[in-house]
């Protein structure tokens, strides 16, 4: 089924909406985003939208993939691993808004990958996820079967050694919100995440086995057959000034310094275009 653009302003719908406010900002940033920074990324490399098959993994409310569908995207497919998150917040959102997507649970790396959906699409997005995830070259792996001969991947995140990258800003005690304290010996922030009462204890745990790079990521990905059509580095990163409502939060690009390891190793978001060859 082709997508369905809605002929009103989707923002202002999913604002004037008896949403949690959670919600409302997360849908509002992650719109705000594509439509500002992701989608004209794409557009500069000469990846358009426009009559593409695009799916977000780990798309949570769903506002990047729907911006999407608003750029003219034929189909959209959105996947996570919080299904009740999609069953009664996407899915809401998605019709507030006025948009067509195909929404289902799925865990790309310890799933199998539908037969339907390999080699069925243009666009995968992944922002915010890999960091997440056990196994970056499976990931990869598993991603890559979606895509069709010249299609391209995506990905955003934050490297675990970034002033934030242990997402210790999720644990609800005030020393463990401070910069780079993931950062001390895991013995002493493991004290940190134990004084924790919030359900995100584990995934900060998990976070902290896994300490993304993203060198490992562009090294995986060469491995795993992507091209890199494209990457980006920033000091600040271009969701803040939409996430926080805060305009006059600028975005610091330091790609022009990402050679120093160091600058790759600070960035608090590093960016990947990947594209599967022809």
């Amino acid at each position: 089924m082709t997508p369905t653009v809605s002929n009103h302003d989707p923002v202002h719908a999913i604002a004037s909406a008896s949403l949690h406010p959670r919600t409302t900002r997360n849908w509002i940033s992650q719109y705000k985003l594509a439509q500002g920074t992701l989608i004209p990324w794409l557009a500069s490399r000469g990846v358009s939208c426009r009559d593409a098959a695009v799916a977000e993994i780990g798309c949570a409310e769903g506002g990047v993939l729907m911006a999407c569908v608003e750029a003219g995207a034929s189909y959209a497919l959105g996947t996570d691993i919080q299904g009740e998150l999609l069953r009664t917040v996407t899915t809401k959102c998605a019709s507030i808004a006025g948009y067509h997507v195909e929404l289902t649970e799925h865990d790309v790396i310890y799933e199998e990958i539908p037969e339907q959906w390999h080699g069925r699409f243009d666009i995968v997005m992944l922002r915010d996820v890999i960091e997440h995830l056990d196994d970056t070259s499976i990931a990869l792996r598993n991603i890559k079967r979606l895509l069709k001969p010249g299609g391209v991947l995506l990905v955003t995140f934050p490297p675990y050694t970034s002033p934030f990258g242990g997402h210790q800003q999720l644990l609800d005690t005030r020393m463990a919100k401070l910069p780079f304290i993931h950062m001390l010996p895991r013995s002493i922030f493991q004290r940190f995440i134990n004084k924790t009462t919030t359900v995100n204890k584990e995934e900060v745990e998990r976070l902290a086995v896994i300490r993304l790079s993203a060198d490992r990521v562009r090294t995986s990905a060469i491995a795993e057959g992507f091209e890199i059509l494209d990457q980006r580095y920033f000091a600040l990163r271009p969701v803040f000034r939409w996430k926080y409502g805060k305009a006059w939060i600028p975005t610091l690009e330091i790609t022009a310094l990402s050679g120093l390891r160091l600058v790759r190793a600070l960035a608090m978001e590093a960016a990947f275009l990947l594209r599967v060859p022809s």
